[in-house]
């Protein structure tokens, strides 16, 4: 990273799309390669599995031969030196315990997925053509996916896993899901989700409709050739890193940025930190001379606090599979037009804003009703949510039913907070929104 930082090249995405639009094929298509790949490996396992006990005994017994040699020529005073280096040598290399190195987890259970991590330098992708059967399973979990996307490790004990350490993984994740049903989920344990920043770390795309000319017969081969060379570089990478592990070659390749990407990452990292700050939003200056509005992203702060991280991570991808180990200024650019795209397909999803459109409005009345009460009232800043439910039926707040997503969408900004006390009951604290207006 342009600070100095070292970051998993981790990817996650999430496709929401209706039936007919093209999931399956798609899901089918990109993972052919890499489930081959999982079936070649499978039986490779299970052939180095069957050999280790053999290789391990030997691999012992020439030790042990050595060893007695050393203390026999040390008894009698002869030259050992060349027995010890003889030694060194073959401890160094004691047979490796074979291990399964999965490309692919499909439709499986978090503990499995964790339990499949476990250990240092795994590669390993998380993929799913109805994802919502791993995120009513992965919500459990979450706290640890989030750590292994953002730093790639985690040390965690869960149920059914025992104690699980990862180290240096690089997880990658796309879940494909029908929107209807992703909805669902979110009603019963979205919510859980959003509070533990799962759904900050992910890419979302909606697909309203097939691309004219995608499924067409007439232009597949067009279609297809840009698909055909990604599965090629990726056919290319699984042989290199095939015969890396066979040579023993465990040196990690390093992709960096150039001066000009540096100073292009450097500036969409900078308008991300201002638009998604609501002191920002509240502070005069020059931001809006740079094409961009302080604090608009306030409603998904969340996912835009992770946008310049999400657009290395695609530029570093982007220049590795076209052979390059520096990130230039025109892939880095490339890079931050795909995540800018990913911020309004996440808005449309996500924010409040969006979703119900009268609660910008519905936000501004509440502001205003909180400003009066703090002056009405010798500077209070603490409202029961009772009493606020009270004042919106009985006065001319009358948000009805939108008063609570008003709430949340200031709560999303910063601006109040909701907290319960021992006795059961909620008190919104709007200390930060007088503070701001000050």
């Amino acid at each position: 990273m342009p600070d100095g930082r070292f970051v998993p090249l981790s990817l996650y995405f999430l496709i929401l799309a209706e039936t007919g639009l093209g999931k399956s094929p798609a899901f089918e298509t990109f993972f052919r390669l890499f489930q081959e790949r999982d079936r070649t490996a499978a039986g490779a396992f299970e052939k180095a599995t069957k050999e280790y006990p053999a290789r391990h005994r030997s691999w012992r017994r020439q030790c042990d031969d050595l060893t007695k040699m050393l203390s026999k020529a040390r008894q009698k005073g002869e030259p050992l030196h060349h027995i010890q280096v003889e030694l060194n040598s073959l401890v160094e290399q004691e047979p490796i315990e074979p291990r399964l190195q999965n490309w692919l987890i499909s439709d499986t259970t978090a503990a499995a997925f964790l339990k499949r991590l476990a250990g240092v330098g795994e590669s390993i992708a998380l993929a799913g053509d109805e994802g919502e059967k791993l995120l009513a399973h992965l919500y459990q979990y979450i706290a640890d996916l989030c750590q292994l996307w953002s730093h790639g490790r985690t040390d965690s004990h869960r149920i059914g896993t025992g104690t699980t350490l990862v180290v240096n993984s690089r997880v990658m994740a796309l879940l494909l899901i029908q929107a209807e049903n992703f909805y669902k989920f979110c009603e019963a344990a979205g919510k859980k989700a959003f509070g533990m920043g799962v759904w900050a770390r992910f890419l979302t795309i909606t697909p309203k409709e097939p691309r004219p000319g995608f499924t067409s017969t007439e232009n597949l081969d067009a279609t297809n050739e840009p698909l055909d060379a990604f599965l090629a570089r990726i056919a290319e990478l699984i042989t290199e890193r095939a015969r890396r592990v066979k040579a023993g070659v465990t040196e990690q390749d390093i992709v960096e940025f150039n001066a000009d990407a540096r100073d292009c990452w450097d500036a969409f990292d900078r308008e991300m930190r201002v638009r998604s700050s609501s002191h920002a939003a509240n502070r005069k200056g020059n931001d809006a001379d740079e094409g961009y509005k302080p604090g608009d992203l306030l409603d998904v702060r969340a996912f835009a606090a992770k946008a310049s991280m999400h657009a290395a991570r695609l530029a570093a991808v982007f220049a590795y599979f076209i052979g390059d180990t520096k990130i230039t200024l025109d892939t880095m650019e490339c890079a931050i037009r795909i995540i800018r795209y990913h911020i309004e397909a996440y808005r449309d999803q996500f924010s409040l804003a969006k979703v119900i459109p009268r609660v910008v409005e519905d936000c501004l009345k509440l502001e205003t009703f909180f400003r009066r009460l703090n002056l009405n009232s010798g500077g209070s800043t603490v409202v029961s949510l009772d009493s606020l439910h009270h004042i919106n039926t009985t006065s001319d707040l009358k948000l009805d039913k939108y008063l609570l997503p008003a709430l949340l969408h200031l709560q999303q900004q910063g601006k109040i907070q909701i907290i319960p006390t021992n006795g059961g009951k909620q008190y919104v604290h709007f200390r930060s929104l007088i503070n701001m207006i000050n």
